[in-house]
């Protein structure tokens, strides 16, 4: 028979191979893509692999010189940042009136707005192809940012109504009691408390839209092009440049990975507090 001592010191050991397996499992893909992309051609398809040799940057120079990925990646930048403002500046009183008012089909308009969420992108790509022809919102700025905009709100106000319901309604009360309107009460007392939620609703919103493919691709042509699609030119008939193809997933994943660093104690505290709240 195990003693405590020697059974706590038998799970720690065990939990802690569960987390390098998984680690490992969740990290290689990523080490093995930024290898392809430090080697040249004929170095990344070496059988066995060659786990030393010189590095090089011909794929990234490819990829920004020959390539113009710095553009494609400017207009990821700047459709997702466009879409995630827009998105809150709608979400987050939208996610306080399903918190804290009752009105008619409250509950219906809520599911609503998820469906744009839980519905796969395909059961709306063809109106809104037909619909943006005939708008002549295709391949525009203003096309791709709404349609981001669509995709990201339903999750927005379903996340952060579970924020502002965590607020105590005390502390709007007395907000009220001392003067404040209903929109001072909100950007006074509510959303300052709710931060570490949009913080954390706001990294998702920006992952889900900076890897969203399937709208940019049907919806844009040269112009509005964004990162993931624009990854897609280096699969040529003649052959598939995996070198620089790997050097662009390595540069699409550098924002989210940065972003997520930056605001990590905010997204681990909003994920913890929102955790429990229901509808």
């Amino acid at each position: 028979m195990l003693n405590a001592n020697m059974r706590q010191r038998l799970s720690g050991i065990a939990r802690s191979l569960f987390v390098a397996v998984l680690m490992f499992a969740t990290l290689f893909p990523f080490y093995w893509t930024l290898l392809i992309s430090l080697k040249n051609q004929s170095d990344a398809f070496q059988v066995p692999p060659d786990l030393i040799f010189m590095p090089t940057l011909e794929n990234y120079e490819e990829l920004f010189v020959t390539g113009s990925f710095g553009r494609y990646f400017f207009n990821s930048f700047v459709v997702c940042v466009l879409s995630i403002i827009l998105a809150l500046l709608v979400g987050i009183p939208s996610a306080y009136i399903f918190a804290r008012c009752e009105f008619r089909f409250k509950k219906a308009f809520f599911y609503v707005l998820l469906i744009t969420r839980m519905s796969p992108g395909a059961v709306f790509v063809i109106p809104y192809f037909i619909a943006y022809k005939e708008l002549g919102l295709l391949d525009t700025y203003i096309g791709l940012t709404l349609i981001f905009f669509a995709s990201n709100l339903g999750i927005i106000v379903w996340s952060l109504r579970a924020f502002m319901e965590d607020i105590p309604i005390s502390l709007e009360e007395a907000a009220r009691i001392d003067g404040c309107s209903l929109l001072q009460t909100l950007f006074r007392i509510s959303i300052p408390l709710a931060t570490p939620g949009i913080a954390s609703t706001a990294i998702l919103s920006f992952i889900f839209s900076w890897n969203e493919f399937l709208f940019a691709l049907l919806l844009t042509r040269q112009k509005v092009q964004t990162a993931p699609i624009g990854v897609l030119n280096f699969i040529v008939f003649e052959k598939m440049n995996w070198g620089v193809i790997a050097a662009g997933a390595i540069v699409i994943a550098l924002p989210v990975i940065f972003f997520g660093i930056a605001i990590r104690k905010y997204y681990v505290k909003g994920l913890t507090q929102g955790g429990l709240a229901g509808d």
